[in-house]
């Protein structure tokens, strides 16, 4: 973008900002419901946070989209003041007429009151204001094991409440990651399963690979598998458990996961494990 692109640009984020226009971003999660796993969202309105003396409900605009990148539809949600939101992935689905779809994504915007968005002019900085809405999946099972992953990466693309041209400049390109390898160990003893689950956040097919490394020693790669992913689609891979097995006894205690490349800027993949015959659980990588 030239100099003169820059300065315009600038201008129309600030002068959005100031009358209450300033760009949202949708955070996207990975849902399961299948393998005895359930998804739970949970969504705080945080506007309430920072303006606590606006008494008004936020909108939570909810997307789903299948493994294939289909979308599911949309559905909204009211939050009140200080409130939260817990929804069952698989009323969503339901209400969607989506039934039995095993896993996929959902996307969420909190859409903040017009009362809220007045307050945007008196925030420093309005040229640089950009909203995200990250919350938290719980992941559970029938025994009541819980799991809370955060969100970590934006639906790429997707952006509401800003003029028209300043979305169209800051969506108009989705940058690819880096090559990446997760600082979490897993440990092999007693390993007995290990998948991991790649989504592609962009609005564009996107190809990477999935790799387990061992920990230390040169980190040689002791499984890869390279795969397309459509536009909003993932992948969820699965390590032969005799692979799995084999670590151990080759001398690796410890591995990591790893995608070359992230498929976007922040786009790390979610891990399930299972050691000896124990419960199925979900993490980020």
């Amino acid at each position: 973008m030239t100099a003169l692109g820059e300065r315009v640009g600038t201008a129309l984020r600030e002068r959005g900002a100031r009358r209450g226009k300033a760009p949202r971003i949708p955070y996207a999660h990975y849902f399961i419901e299948s393998d005895g796993l359930h998804s739970r969202i949970h969504l705080q309105n945080f506007w309430s946070t920072f303006w606590p003396q606006v008494d008004r409900p936020a909108i939570a605009h909810i997307e789903a989209y299948d493994a294939s990148g289909r979308g599911l539809g949309q559905l909204d949600r009211s939050i009140p003041r200080f409130g939260s939101l817990f929804l069952e992935v698989r009323e969503l689905l339901a209400e969607l007429g989506a039934d039995g779809v095993p896993e996929g994504i959902v996307a969420i915007d909190l859409e903040p009151d017009a009362e809220v968005r007045r307050q945007f002019g008196d925030l420093p900085d309005p040229d640089q204001i950009q909203i995200n809405t990250p919350y938290w999946m719980a992941y559970y099972d029938d025994s009541q094991s819980y799991m809370y992953v955060h969100s970590i990466d934006t639906l790429a693309g997707v952006m509401y409440g800003a003029p028209k041209l300043v979305t169209w400049s800051l969506t108009r390109a989705t940058g690819i990651g880096e090559p990446w390898r997760s600082w979490r160990l897993i440990e092999a003893e007693r390993l007995t399963e290990l998948q991991v689950v790649a989504i592609n956040h962009a609005p564009q097919e996107r190809s990477t690979t999935v790799r387990v490394h061992a920990a230390g020693g040169g980190e040689p790669v002791l499984f890869e598998q390279t795969l397309t992913f459509p536009a909003r689609g993932l992948h969820r891979v699965q390590v032969p458990r005799e692979q799995v097995a084999s670590w151990l006894h080759a001398g690796h205690a410890q591995v990591r996961v790893g995608l070359d490349p992230l498929l976007t800027g922040n786009g790390k993949p979610y891990v399930l494990m299972r050691y000896d015959s124990g419960p199925l659980s979900l993490h980020h990588g």
